[in-house]
């Protein structure tokens, strides 16, 4: 079982230690690790109730406008319909790296706002 983690500094030992691991920002929000494929990554996962009517869409929008800056970012729904945008773990791990990620998630999703307060945790 991830662990559940209350704050960033927490919740990026355990991403940079390689453990399954679960920081929810917001109801309904939350990054977490998790494996896609054969690699171990970093997901934002919004649920499906907290997605807004058009943002789904808006994310798939952002995504292929700017396709450079969204390269790695991989978006789509899982089993349970919760909305993820995952990126693969680099080999150099540290937090300058995991903000960088976790910034672009939340553009890509639209949730920036929620960005501003990860910074103080």
């Amino acid at each position: 079982m991830p662990a559940r983690n209350t704050d960033k500094a927490q919740f990026y030992a355990e991403v940079v230690a390689g453990r399954p691991a679960i920081w929810e920002i917001a109801a309904g929000v939350a990054f977490c690790t998790r494996r896609e494929c054969l690699d171990w990554g970093l997901a934002l996962q919004v649920d499906w109730h907290s997605l807004g009517p058009s943002q789904l869409g808006d994310a798939l929008e952002r995504r292929f406008d700017d396709p450079e800056r969204y390269n790695d970012y991989f978006l789509f729904l899982d089993s349970r319909r919760d909305f993820v945008v995952w990126h693969c773990l680099p080999g150099e791990l540290d937090s300058a790296a995991l903000d960088e990620i976790s910034a672009h998630q939340l553009q890509l999703m639209g949730l920036e706002h929620l960005g501003e307060g990860l910074a103080r945790h």
